[in-house]
């Protein structure tokens, strides 16, 4: 405690403890009780550590008016010379957004109170409270520039700027209040040690060091002599609160403490989510800083810097180098192989300056080069890819195997007499289709059971029409679907398929020379000759059925095929488009 300065200990003293002018409260006028002989009281509007506000009616004029008086029965003569010195102060400045002040009296009790305007506005804090457009409040903050610059020109220096003076119009009026610890340059200040004002968490501190933690300048902590820079810095603490959303300054005396650190008080550090445009992010740390040479000299430059942001003339100098600085550290990570913080910076340059040399061809490399290691959120998109296709193949397998299952029928015409051929051929085609149907409706792919029901599809295929006859062609078929189909574990790889698949047809060879399967096919003198068990009827029907069949074969896998072609080539052609477009957006000027 023996760092802090004196003058902070006294401000922090009555902000916390709310010490404010001893003496009794004045009763509340009814609204019967006239002031003046002319202005009748309604009801009080607001109140403070010295003054009351009252909601009054001119009955001269017939217009509503706000009255300020003496809010204690019993002041000192020290606090009656401060708030005449607030009308004064007040009433000597002619702005539009500086409350007009009527007239300056006493009341019955002898007291003095002065007459204003009434407002019908709602203060800064509230809006910040309930987030106003930021559009709106930066207009708002203009204004005021102007307005304190108004009043530093007269020698004034208003030295208690905070959200809860500032009141914003439904019809773009904007006012400054509360002058009642205004600085008048060449005069004394006099001694204000027992007098304080406000109320709640923003109350204006009493003591040497005036002003409202939280919002008060460095010198003003320190107690050292002020000018117009003060307010400066006050107006970039309001700046940034509008800005950031928070203030800069926590309040109490972790506020005057937290005034003289140094520290960089840019909004975008605080809040880098709300998109601060950096040209505003400058100037907040410009206004607010601790030396005085460095600081913003005036109200009205911050003020302008300000306007001109609204009127669209950016900082160009300023945005060159902070893209300067993002293409840097864009590059650095490039060379780390960060993928996605090189993309951050990059666009980041690039958007503060699309003409800097260098970041519309890094960010090309970046769109049109593929990292090498592919990113865990796209290999989710690409398995969720894979899913659908394998779901789209499966609803076209289903089909075949409807098909299939009524050319199945067709057996019953040219089966040996007794043979149950075309019963077995429909219950493995049907198992086929029941599975078809489960990898169109289940959540997870089923590759293993997929490639079984297909082997044995070949096997029995292969053992009722001989290893040569229908089973190749149907192998040949089943396989260039099954390695189409997105690969969901080894047994989906071509070699697991080949091996499946070759074995399906081979197998039987092998065991019908062995004498484990009665032969169904062999060479003699004359030539090859087949003897399918699923054969057997007069030439007619056969020849009619295997035409069916070869044609069908053929034609679905012409079907397969174009399908497949039409797919790649839109995929390769989007893929080119896609290209050919960030080309152009990441072309070099």
């Amino acid at each position: 405690m023996s760092d802090r300065p004196k003058s902070a200990e006294r401000t922090i003293q009555v902000a916390i403890t709310g010490e404010e002018q001893p003496g009794a409260d004045r009763p509340e006028p009814t609204g019967d009780s006239l002031i003046a002989g002319r202005y009748r009281v309604q009801r009080r509007i607001g109140k403070g550590g010295m003054g009351e506000v009252m909601a009054a009616r001119d009955e001269q004029i017939g217009r509503e008016v706000a009255i300020k008086r003496m809010r204690a029965a019993n002041p000192s003569l020290r606090a009656i010379d401060r708030f005449l010195r607030e009308a004064q102060v007040q009433g000597r400045l002619e702005h539009p957004a500086i409350v007009p002040v009527h007239e300056i009296g006493k009341d019955g009790d002898g007291l003095p109170f002065f007459v204003m305007k009434k407002l019908v506005a709602t203060s800064l804090a509230k809006l910040l409270e309930d987030g106003a457009p930021r559009l709106r409040l930066l207009r708002a903050f203009a204004e005021v520039c102007l307005c304190i610059e108004f009043a530093h020109v007269r020698g004034i220096v208003h030295r208690d700027l905070k959200p809860d003076n500032i009141m914003l119009g439904d019809f773009g009026e904007i006012y400054v209040l509360d002058w009642g610890v205004a600085k008048i340059v060449g005069e004394e200040d006099g001694d204000f040690g027992d007098v304080g004002s406000g109320s709640g968490v923003h109350a204006t501190a009493a003591g040497t060091a005036i002003g409202t933690p939280g919002y008060m300048a460095p010198e003003q902590v320190r107690g050292n002599a002020i000018d117009a820079r003060a307010d400066v810095y006050t107006l970039g603490c309001l700046l940034f609160e509008i800005l950031a959303g928070e203030p800069l300054h926590p309040r109490g005396f972790d506020g005057l403490q937290s005034a003289l650190k140094d520290r960089d008080s840019r909004p975008s550090l605080r809040a880098p989510e709300r998109d601060i445009p950096p040209e505003l992010d400058e100037l907040v740390a410009q206004a607010t800083a601790p030396e005085l040479d460095a600081r913003i000299q005036t109200a009205r430059e911050l003020g302008e810097r300000v306007q001109q942001f609204l009127d669209g003339d950016r900082d160009v100098e300023m945005r060159r180098k902070l893209a300067r600085e993002h293409l840097g550290r864009a590059r650095e990570q490039f060379e780390a192989g960060e993928q996605r913080a090189v993309m951050r910076e990059a666009t980041a340059a690039l958007a503060l300056d699309p003409a800097l040399d260098g970041a519309a061809e890094l960010v090309g490399r970046l769109m049109l080069e593929p990292p090498k290691d592919t990113p865990p959120e796209v290999a989710q998109l690409i398995r969720a890819d894979d899913v659908r296709d394998a779901k789209t193949i499966a609803r076209a397998g289903l089909v075949t195997v409807v098909a299939a299952l009524l050319f199945a029928q067709l057996l019953w015409w040219i089966r040996p007499p007794g043979s149950l051929a075309p019963l077995v051929m429909t219950g493995v085609l049907a198992a086929d289709g029941i599975v078809a149907l489960i990898a169109v409706y289940a959540r997870r792919p089923i590759p293993g059971v997929v490639l079984l029901c297909n082997t044995v599809i070949i096997v029995v295929t292969a053992r009722l029409f001989s290893p040569v006859l229908i089973a190749p062609g149907v192998a040949a078929s089943l396989a260039m679907a099954m390695v189409l189909t997105p690969r969901f574990s080894w047994l989906g790889s071509v070699w697991s398929v080949a091996f499946f698949m070759i074995g399906a047809v081979v197998v039987p060879f092998v065991l019908e020379p062995l004498g484990v399967l009665s032969p169904t096919m062999g060479v003699d003198g004359v030539g090859l000759w087949l003897h399918p068990p699923a054969i057997g009827a007069h030439e007619g029907p056969a020849i009619v059925v295997g035409a069916l069949y070869a044609a069908a074969l053929i034609a679905v896998t012409c079907a397969a095929g174009h399908a497949m072609r039409v797919r790649t080539r839109a995929a390769h052609r989007h893929l080119h488009l896609q290209a050919w477009q960030l080309r152009q957006l990441v072309a070099s000027p």
